[in-house]
């Protein structure tokens, strides 16, 4: 496929392209929203540029948005790629102060950085359509707000589209396009390759002198789930470890992923993340799921877990359903819930449940002066950091295993982030930490981690017993039982 700018009086070529394979699907999708994802020098920014010159010549009076993350870049790239590439007949006029640019029919492209672009601007734009280039540098809000201002009146449905262009890497385009695509996405995927006879020699072949990990991701395109994030908080050789473990569950029971059965003897744990269920009222999707990891303590893997999005009090009821599964005689599987925000509701169900033992933190008070014993995990920017190194020690000294896939995916994107309600780490934009959080709280136990790997315990198991705590009533101190106590364990172990 060629296409090419001919001066239409003297029949004179301006300049032309030869399309690739892959830019020819990309110039011809019929989808509403569609993404270019490839290596580098693929091609992608070229093809956003001639697909909005192409757009505003051939519509009157159309009005298209070009855009990329930040100023510098959006100056440095994208308009230096448009005005290198659009000849200068075809521009009525440029006023860059206001970053537009006006064509002889009347139409108009302008160009935004979308870093600081406000929502009430957004609001404001009548589109016939947008580019965005390096779209994996996009907030999904921006995109999702762009959506709704196609509606240029003049300009065909088939032609108020959304195009964006991105290196592949774990983002929300990843889960978006890649993952659960709606029927209206398309992406399309090239290599540097495809491309290669439109690219310097010596260029080609220092990109390929790079380690193999990076020629998968930016030379050969190649975007699926076995890329890692360069902000991962968990480094690449234990995710690459876990990935080896990865398995089928042996049996599922209402749902419950089950990879090993209950062994008497053995210490059990459940760590669950609750969630609000039902819908995103931004997105129109469904909000996080609510989930249950369930780890052997004495052998340090993953035993089953479970996901669903549900309200926190039958997420409870699912909890106490599921450590019933691994809980015999006197022995009990320890529940370790969060209990931030929703996680409330969720202890407050747990506690209905007399045969049901919950995790119990340590949390100083204020007006009392004490430590107090509470219920639940409360994750904070001081305990959350607990959490996660607990389980760094274990993947450096241990071998703990994770057989989830799905588990394992959400560590890939578990990073590293300035936003505050991530309280310095949490999944990358577009993806989910549930699965994360819960494993944690499943893993989490006080003391040092040593080195080595527990082959098993024996000797006695936990016996839970009541023991006396204190009720409050009207001022006045009121004796009671409560069913949760600390205990203390009496186990040998065997350690290489």
């Amino acid at each position: 496929m060629r296409f090419k700018f001919q001066d239409q009086i003297t029949g004179e070529i301006i300049n032309e392209w030869e399309f690739n394979p892959s830019q020819a699907k990309f110039w011809d999708s019929e989808k509403k929203y569609v993404l270019f994802s490839g290596g580098f020098g693929c091609g992608k920014s070229l093809m956003l540029t001639l697909k909005a010159i192409d757009l505003a010549l051939r519509y009157k009076n159309n009005y298209i948005l070009m855009g990329r993350r930040t100023y510098p870049e959006l100056r440095d790239t994208l308009l230096k790629e448009f005005f290198t590439i659009c000849p200068d007949a075809f521009i009525k006029d440029y006023l860059k102060a206001e970053g537009r640019v006006i064509f002889p029919n009347g139409s108009e492209i302008i160009f935004r950085h979308l870093d600081t672009i406000a929502e009430s601007e957004i609001r404001s734009l009548n589109l016939g359509a947008a580019f965005i280039d390096q779209a994996e540098d996009i907030s999904k809000q921006v995109f999702v707000g762009l959506r709704g201002r196609l509606r240029r009146v003049g300009v065909a449905q088939k032609d108020r589209k959304i195009y964006m262009s991105c290196n592949p890497a774990l983002t929300w385009l990843f889960a978006d396009f890649k993952q659960n695509p709606e029927p209206e996405y398309e992406v399309i995927e090239a290599s540097t390759l495809e491309n290669e006879k439109n690219l310097p020699p010596e260029y080609v072949a220092d990109l390929l002198k790079y380690p193999e990990s990076y020629k998968k991701q930016y030379v050969y395109g190649v975007w699926d789930t076995g890329l890692l994030s360069d902000k991962a908080v968990f480094a690449r050789e234990y995710l690459e470890r876990m990935m080896s473990f990865i398995t089928s569950p042996i049996r599922t029971y209402e749902g419950l992923d089950i990879f090993k059965e209950y062994i008497e003897g053995h210490r059990y744990q459940m760590g669950v993340d609750a969630a609000e269920g039902g819908e995103s009222e931004l997105t129109d999707k469904k909000t996080d799921s609510a989930v249950i990891v369930i780890v052997d303590l004495d052998t340090e893997e993953e035993v089953a877990s479970w996901s669903g999005r549900i309200p926190p009090d039958v997420t409870a009821d699912y909890a106490a359903k599921f450590a019933r599964l691994y809980q015999k005689g006197g022995s009990r599987c320890v529940v370790v819930p969060e209990m931030n925000s929703i996680g409330t509701a969720l202890v407050n169900r747990l506690r209905s449940y007399d045969d049901i033992r919950i995790f119990r933190r340590e949390e100083y008070d204020k007006v009392s002066r004490k430590i107090m014993e509470k219920l639940g995990w409360r994750t904070s920017r001081s305990t959350k950091p607990l959490l996660v190194s607990r389980f760094q020690e274990l993947l450096r000294l241990r071998d703990p295993k994770i057989y989830s896939s799905r588990t394992v995916e959400e560590f890939k994107s578990f990073i590293w982030t300035d936003e505050a309600k991530k309280q310095g780490m949490g999944a990358k934009t577009g993806f989910h930490d549930d699965r994360v959080i819960a494993t944690l709280l499943a893993f989490w136990q006080k003391g040092e981690v040593v080195a080595g790997k527990v082959l098993g315990g024996q000797g006695k198991v936990d016996v839970w017993t009541p023991r006396p705590t204190l009720k409050v009533v009207n001022g006045k101190i009121m004796p009671r039982v409560r069913e949760r106590p600390l205990l203390t364990l009496e186990r040998s172990w065997t350690v290489t």
